[in-house]
């Protein structure tokens, strides 16, 4: 999106003020570089875990499996959609007219957006499973339709606010794609909720249901120690535990990953002359960069962490 997007950058439209021509070459060609191995890794890693959820059997199909679908799906549209059109804008500008202006840019949040709902859902239903595991299941026929809830309404929240801003303008003999805000308040309003509603809230959410997870598990592991060595209990446990450290270490990669770029956006908005230091630039291209890695990295931590996935994926590709 463009420079007043909080959520991600993969349209960001005008270069870095970098302080000569060398370093702006150099920053084109490292640019174009990664966002074109982000394409290939991304295209190939998130196309192997659908591929592997499509053919695992029904009673592999849990909810949880589903939502991790889903945000594979969504990565998958920021390397294919995204990714593609950072490089492009770099080198030609926005070339697909007013029209596509107004769909691809928001699309783009809306993938973003998907992606942290899903795993939100996800940490609430492992804290439902473990901390209280007598409220009603979801099931596959509700988590369908959360699916379903969660384009919707990513789009309503994230895309359809950015759509009222955008523009197609010329800049320098090219066209490009941004919000334009027409006072400053609308500007900084619509950043920090952004950050606050796709970012912090999220991310608050996710490290209590973790939090209190993580502490029931050791309570009742304490319990099974001290009580009778049934072994089911046991073994219940320790598949809980496992589960709980993927959806931990998806977690935790989102936080790295993307709460580092919500505070560099929030330093451009409200402390712009620190945009122009040389030191800056250096931050925002790593952040840059992380955000971009978090949709490629989730099936790396799939395959660490899961032994039904990494069984799923070897068998794939030995078929």
């Amino acid at each position: 999106m463009a420079n007043a997007t909080a959520v991600t950058e993969a349209n960001t439209t005008l270069l870095p003020p970098w302080p000569d021509e060398l370093q702006s070459q150099v920053y084109i060609l490292l640019t174009t570089i990664f966002f074109s191995l982000i394409i290939l890794v991304g295209l190939f890693t998130n196309s192997l875990v659908l591929v592997t959820l499509a053919r695992w059997p029904m009673e592999m199909r849990i909810p949880c499996n589903i939502l991790i679908g889903n945000i594979c799906a969504a990565d998958l549209g920021v390397c294919v959609f995204a990714a593609p059109l950072r490089i492009i804008e770099i080198y030609l500008g926005w070339i697909f007219g007013q029209a596509m202006c107004f769909i691809f840019t928001p699309l783009q949040d809306v993938f973003v957006v998907v992606s942290v709902a899903a795993q939100t859902i996800i940490a609430l239903e492992r804290h439902r499973a473990i901390v209280t595991p007598f409220k009603p299941k979801m099931t596959l026929k509700r988590v369908k339709k959360f699916v379903l809830v969660i384009w919707i309404a990513s789009y309503l929240t994230a895309g359809l606010p950015m759509m009222i801003f955008l523009k197609n303008e010329l800049y320098e003999d090219r066209y490009y794609c941004f919000p334009v805000f027409t006072k400053d308040q609308y500007r900084i309003a619509y950043q920090i909720y952004i950050v606050v509603l796709f970012i912090v809230l999220p991310l608050a959410i996710q490290c209590i249901a973790y939090f209190n997870i993580i502490r029931v598990l050791r309570a009742k592991e304490v319990f099974h120690r001290r009580g009778s060595s049934v072994e089911f209990f046991k073994k219940r446990i320790h598949q809980k535990r496992r589960l709980v450290r993927m959806s931990l270490a998806l977690m935790l990669a989102f936080q790295v990953c993307y709460l580092p770029r919500g505070v560099v956006m929030l330093i451009q908005e409200f402390k712009p002359e620190t945009t122009f230091k040389l030191e800056f630039l250096y931050i925002e291209m790593i952040t840059l960069a992380m955000y971009y890695l978090k949709h490629v990295i989730n099936p790396f931590i799939l395959w660490a962490t899961s032994n039904d996935f990494r069984a799923g994926c070897l068998k794939l590709c030995q078929s």
